[in-house]
């Protein structure tokens, strides 16, 4: 990433969730992870065992997760 990018991100000072499962090939733990860590308040969470959808494997922790984010 361009040092001027981030710059900018790490002067975002909204939040920024971020939530992916842990097989997801779309958005991988790793790549979501390397993105949270150039943003100051940011909440990473990754649901085990999910995929590219981790609200249609685990409604119940999706509905946690994301109540917890908007609190």
């Amino acid at each position: 990433m361009p040092p001027a990018a981030r710059t900018l991100l790490a002067r975002f000072r909204g939040s920024a969730p971020r939530l992916t499962g842990e097989l997801n090939a779309g958005d991988p733990p790793r790549a979501v992870g390397a993105c949270a860590e150039l943003l100051p308040r940011v909440t990473f969470l990754e649901r085990p065992g999910a995929g590219h959808f981790p609200w249609a494997g685990d409604p119940g922790f999706f509905a946690v997760a994301t109540a917890s984010l908007l609190v």
